[in-house]
């Protein structure tokens, strides 16, 4: 495992702060969790459950990235464990346990709403902090029509770094972010508004270069 030098740290830290948003939270009719290998989205959701920002919490994920350690088959379910054990009532979760990216949570959460017959227009999703501002590019092409606002574990890059998640692991999807931004925005998946700036995709390309690589993009071979 490559341990980060104070260059690169200070480097991630840079990218830490554009892909945050820092939203202010506001009353919605749902909080949407997206699921992932980290958990502080469950515990996020539950702060801002009993602060009364919403009275319903619908949660997305597949079995792609359950956190490390989990007994459960889903991101979904592992937190949903969460927020029954901290006494969200079951009544008020709502469970999609199909997708693997955030288009999909979108589109699946979309979807279940649906089936419930449940028309909800206001959202507070809950998500990694540094995927905030993927987030709410990919909420502007997915659900151009509907109020959407994104929140995360209030926690600083340094805490963040001291967590259980690897600081190797954390660079490297720092980095993958990033580049998914321009990515995403040229292929017409998310609308980012305002091209990433190119310091910060220089310094996410230094940072894969020098081994934090394990969210680069996919390269494919035209034959």
């Amino acid at each position: 495992m490559k341990i980060p030098t104070d260059d690169e740290l200070a480097t991630a830290r840079q990218l830490w702060d554009y892909l945050r948003l820092d939203q202010q939270v506001e009353r919605a009719e749902c909080i949407l969790v997206f699921g992932g290998h980290d958990l502080g989205v469950a515990r996020r959701a539950v702060e801002l459950y009993r602060d009364g920002l919403a009275p319903r919490i619908l949660v997305s994920g597949g079995p792609a990235h359950v956190p490390s350690g989990s007994v459960f088959s889903t991101e979904a379910d592992a937190i949903v464990d969460v927020l029954v054990r901290s006494d969200v009532p079951d009544a008020h979760i709502y469970v999609e346990r199909l997708a693997s990216n955030t288009s999909e949570n979108f589109w699946f959460s979309a979807e279940l709403l649906r089936d419930l017959r449940m028309s909800l227009d206001c959202f507070l999703i809950v998500q990694k902090p540094y995927c905030e501002r993927r987030t709410i590019a990919t909420a502007k092409r997915r659900w151009p029509e509907k109020t959407v606002r994104v929140a995360s574990e209030r926690v600083t890059f340094a805490q963040y770094c001291d967590d259980a998640i690897p600081v190797s692991r954390i660079l490297s999807m720092l980095a993958g972010e990033i580049l998914r931004l321009e990515s995403y925005a040229k292929s017409g998946l998310i609308e980012c508004g305002e091209p990433v700036p190119a310091s910060l995709l220089d310094a996410a390309r230094a940072l894969q270069q020098a081994g934090f690589n394990g969210r680069a993009l996919a390269v494919t071979t035209v034959r």
